[in-house]
């Protein structure tokens, strides 16, 4: 290794989640008080419902919106979002990367009638003629494929039907049109760096009123219960809100966006110039802000590549997801440092000769 000039990222972890933890993250700070309590005491429950205002406060949310903690992380809010509200109308699914595929598969095995516009292909589905009697159902950004939707500018101002979305890993990275959206549903471990475990739904008042009347097993059943339905982690939710610390003092939302932005550019910026990778999304407007998925456009010897990254402490878990075609994918989030993508951007550049 003495013969290598690029220095290393001072940490290589860019997973898409859960991410890296925030700069000053310490498992020392972690607050203790409430560990080993039960979660329907009184103070406890004052914990857990300080840390949801929080969020909303941070985000924006309405404050006639209703937020609600899951157990699952994203996966268990949007399955009980499945099962609770959709039903009544005909819903237009946008599907371009894979989470929107297994969310239409959930959507098909409750015979629901679906008008599903499916793209895998780095471009976006068609936009246009969305009923507006019809619900509407899309993944802000596609983690899998580095796409984002961007804008609910295309859809009508007055519907019929409710919106709904996966946020996951747009909270805390966009500004969300919360009057745009009826349900949005996210976990907390990519943008902040928090452990994941626990979902969170964020739901209109139109929304609630569209809930289904169907049989609902317990651990979806969210709308009949006044706190959360299982035992939640409190290590997890004392993580959470040493996140939401840092979160908070580096800037909030105004700073996330702005970090990821920066972030992106780097890679933007190397691979537009590279041989060897290209942008999976055609169309600019419609790249993410955090993840970035690059394919491969000459022949790398790509699992020799992962294995050498991640054996020197240089780069973990850049790999593309597991059904997307061979590539690299780099979470640009707010906890990722500008220099760090650029060290591993020079190595990237090593490896591809190294590797080809």
């Amino acid at each position: 290794m003495k013969n290598l000039n690029p220095d290393k990222p001072k940490d290589p972890r860019f997973s898409c989640g859960p991410t890296k933890k925030p700069d000053g993250w310490c498992l020392n700070n972690l607050n203790k008080k409430y560990l080993g309590r039960y979660h329907r005491a009184s103070e406890i429950k004052i914990f857990v419902e300080k840390q949801l205002i929080r969020i909303k406060k941070i985000l924006k949310i309405p404050k006639s919106y209703k937020i609600f903690l899951m157990p699952g992380s994203c996966t268990g809010a949007m399955e009980a979002v499945i099962w609770n509200l959709f039903g009544k109308r005909e819903i237009t699914s946008i599907v371009y990367d894979y989470w929107g595929v297994e969310w239409l598969k959930d959507l098909k095995k409750l015979n629901l009638k679906v008008d599903a516009r499916i793209s895998l292909d780095g471009t976006l589905p068609s936009l246009e003629n969305i009923p507006s009697k019809n619900d509407f159902f899309f993944v802000w950004t596609g983690t899998t494929t580095g796409m984002s939707i961007n804008n609910l500018n295309f859809l009508c101002e007055k519907r019929e039907g409710i919106v709904v979305s996966d946020i996951t890993s747009a909270a805390f990275i966009y500004d969300i049109p919360w009057n745009k959206i009826d349900v949005s549903v996210f976990s907390w471990q990519k943008a902040l760096g928090s452990e994941s475990q626990h979902g969170v739904i964020v739901m209109s008042p139109k929304a609630i009123a569209s809930a289904v009347s169907r049989p609902v097993p317990k651990i979806f059943d969210f709308l009949k219960n006044n706190f959360v339905i299982n035992t939640p982690s409190l290590l997890t939710i004392s993580d959470l809100a040493q996140c939401l610390d840092i979160y908070e003092k580096n800037g909030g939302l105004i700073n996330g966006i702005n970090v990821c932005k920066n972030n992106k550019s780097v890679i933007d910026k190397w691979a537009d110039k590279n041989e060897f990778v290209v942008n999976f999304i055609k169309n600019k407007k419609y790249r993410a802000i955090s993840p970035v998925y690059l394919v491969f456009k000459k022949n790398t010897n790509y699992e020799k590549m992962f294995k050498f990254l991640s054996d020197n402490e240089i780069a973990y878990d850049i790999r593309n997801y597991r059904l997307a075609d061979p590539g690299i994918r780099i979470w640009t989030g707010p906890t990722i440092k500008k220099n760090d993508l650029i060290a591993l951007t020079n190595w990237l550049d090593w490896c591809f000769n190294k590797f080809k």
